[in-house]
């Protein structure tokens, strides 16, 4: 595959990450906005009664909460841009799909679809591109979000068995028909799957869709530099 035909999908998929993530931030800063504007009116009236100093204390801790929320989010888009630092890097699997989870939750949840996990207890650090396996998965969340109905869910699951990394993307839920397409095609992701070092699976059975990356303990280590 050429670069240039991905390039479209790849920044799609970058837009949609980050529109997500600014209606996050700007969901967090508008509660604390106006939380402070609550202290404010109760400063203003001059309420010092011991019930009120706990009223104002109940909205401080909403504050913290909410500060907690932004930093856990940047912390995640901060792992997603590290990603696409470095072509090939040493990481987790298991972060690398952990901050794509969170970081798509609302994308799920505006269309009424749970984004769920089913992690494997020990997986061995991986030798790759984070962004080209967080691009992989997004491609078939999406395939997947676009053919089911609502109030469903698709889960996320991994495994490591006979030396190779799988990671399953599975839907529960009522299959639709659509003509909305996803933003990557068949050819596209069984392309990037090939750049990775691995293959792509489909189960006939429930409809799951697995990435398989082969290697070798302790570190699995594919896909081109």
């Amino acid at each position: 595959m050429e670069q240039n035909h991905a390039t479209t999908p790849q920044l799609q998929f970058i837009g949609k990450v980050l529109s997500a993530f600014s209606h996050e931030i700007n969901n967090h800063l508008a509660i604390t906005k106006e939380s402070v504007g609550l202290i404010g009116d109760f400063i203003e009236c001059g309420k010092t009664s011991r019930k009120d100093l706990r009223e104002i204390l109940g909205i401080i801790d909403s504050i913290q909460n909410q500060i907690k929320k932004t930093s856990f989010f940047f912390d995640r888009l901060n792992g997603f841009s590290h990603g696409m630092e470095a072509p090939l890097s040493s990481f987790s699997v298991h972060g690398c799909l952990e901050d794509l989870i969170v970081l798509l939750q609302r994308l799920a949840y505006q269309k009424q679809v749970r984004l769920e996990k089913d992690f494997a207890a020990n997986m061995p650090l991986i030798e790759n591109s984070p962004f080209r396996l967080q691009f992989l998965i997004y491609c078939l969340i999406d395939m997947h979000i676009k053919r089911i109905d609502k109030n469903s869910s698709i889960t996320i699951k991994t495994s490591w068995s006979n030396n190779s990394v799988q990671i399953s993307v599975i839907p529960k839920g009522n299959e639709i028909k659509t003509e909305e397409e996803g933003i990557c095609n068949d050819e596209l992701y069984h392309s990037i799957a090939q750049q990775l070092g691995g293959s792509i699976v489909r189960d006939t059975t429930n409809a799951a869709t697995t990435f398989l990356l082969p290697g070798s303990e302790p570190s699995v280590r594919c896909g081109s530099r």
